[in-house]
């Protein structure tokens, strides 16, 4: 796949997947996608407003990096959190690796002590 093909690829994890909550598409484009529905669709449960915005993504041989902010609000229980209702903000960088036009590796780094600090009705 070309560099631009492998983009448009990483733009659906956060296009369709992410913002739409299309879960049929982690199998479309994942090679083991049950970790990543499970993930998405409870996340998704406490932020169900959520949106990703893509910030900057570079692309090299079958890798593509991506810096993403998102913003949602919290309405359902998340880990050890009860909805807060507060609007949320954070950001993070996931690097993907793909071969044969599936993702068969990803990274995601984000700030969870920010996220946990916006929820935590204590803010601790």
């Amino acid at each position: 796949m070309s560099k631009e093909e492998n983009k448009a690829l990483a733009r659906r994890i956060y296009a369709e997947m992410w913002n739409q909550g299309d879960l049929n598409v982690a199998r479309e484009i994942f090679t083991l996608p049950e970790g990543v529905e499970r993930f998405v669709r409870e996340f998704r449960a406490a932020f169900p407003d959520l949106q990703h915005t893509v910030e900057t993504m570079i692309a090299e041989g079958n890798q593509v990096a991506i810096r993403f902010r998102a913003e949602g609000t919290h309405v359902g229980p998340w880990r050890q959190y009860p909805p807060s209702n507060n609007p949320v903000h954070y950001t993070g960088v996931t690097i993907i690796t793909i071969e044969n036009g599936k993702i068969i590796d990803h990274h995601t780094w984000w700030d969870r002590w920010e996220l946990s600090q916006q929820i935590s009705a204590k803010g601790e």
